[in-house]
């Protein structure tokens, strides 16, 4: 196993390391070009087809599972790390700020909405009456709608076969510009760390190790368990982003707003709301850490099971 990785990680990585970072940047540019055009195709073909009535019908709805999503949206729609370079290219204007955020925070909900719409309300279209446990109950595994279109696709249905390409030439060119991204952002961290410069002999000196050190050890986890993916996106949800960027955060802009009561803020707050919305930040997001530390280590099922054997014994 592992010859998938080592020719996608392969070609990738050798496309980024033996091209110019411009003409990269270019070709990103196309690519996610490419993106947003097959998202687009998508909607168009696939929203004809969505069974509107099923996808909100009571039976497929199921709140207690809600909250095991949080990670993975957190995850989708993290931007945090932009946030400095935006209020610089903005010259700090508030208004301009204000507007880059929400637009840029809801034009990606409204994309992960449609995207989240499309694939089911098909699903449920061409299977009429079916659910996610008997799909879990029928294949031994969780609900995974893309391979439902793409099994009915290729079994001989014209309708959904390119609506099938569309997700799977999405799907790639997502995967592929945000490859780039990664690359270039732990080369960044990377040179940050061993205080080398991002360009000249002598990165040019260290680049093999950087690269190595950059594409390796994520090939080598994906080639042991191709199925990590979905793991890791769950836990770096849970865990990571949400230290990272739901709890680190607010605590530093606590510190630095109301610890040091003699020092002037130099700009004004643009969130209202003061310690409330500071403090609300911070102690939602580590309840978070901690009920999906408590789900993933089995405390939450030992004491359901628990409580259900009490209530049995009681009754």
């Amino acid at each position: 196993g592992g010859a998938n990785q080592l020719l996608f990680t392969g070609a990738i990585g050798s496309a980024i390391y033996f091209t110019r970072p411009s003409v990269m940047e270019q070709l990103n540019n196309v690519l996610v070009f490419g993106v947003l055009a097959s998202f687009v195709g998508l909607v168009s073909q696939g929203l004809p087809s969505v069974d509107f009535a099923a996808l909100i019908a009571p039976e497929h709805q199921d709140p207690t599972t809600v909250i095991n999503t949080f990670p993975i949206i957190f995850l989708s729609l993290v931007y945090h790390n932009v946030v400095p370079t935006i209020v610089t290219q903005l010259e700090g204007d508030r208004n301009k700020i204000r507007t880059a955020i929400i637009g840029g925070s809801f034009v990606p909900l409204l994309m992960f909405l449609t995207w989240n719409a499309v694939i089911l309300g098909n699903v449920y279209g061409i299977m009429p009456g079916i659910n996610s446990e008997m799909i879990a109950a029928s294949s031994g595994s969780s609900f995974d709608p893309i391979a439902m279109l793409q099994q009915q696709s290729s079994a001989g249905d014209g309708a959904l076969l390119s609506v099938s390409n569309l997700v799977g030439a999405f799907s790639e060119l997502a995967v592929i510009t945000s490859m780039i991204g990664f690359v270039y952002g732990v080369l960044d961290a990377l040179t940050d760390l061993f205080h080398l410069p991002s360009e000249g002999p002598e990165y040019e000196r260290w680049k093999p190790a950087l690269f190595g050190a950059t594409l390796l050890p994520p090939l080598a986890l994906s080639a042991a368990n191709p199925d990590i993916f979905l793991s890791a996106l769950d836990y770096g949800g849970a865990f990571g982003v949400s230290t990272l960027f739901l709890v680190l955060p607010p605590l530093m802009v606590w510190k630095l707003r109301y610890e040091d009561e003699e020092r002037k803020l130099a700009t004004l707050p643009l969130l209202p709301g003061g310690k409330v919305s500071l403090g609300g930040l911070w102690k939602v997001a580590g309840t978070l850490i901690l009920e999906q530390g408590a789900d993933k280590l089995g405390l939450l099922d030992w004491v359901h099971d628990r409580w259900m054997e009490v209530s049995g014994s009681l009754a």
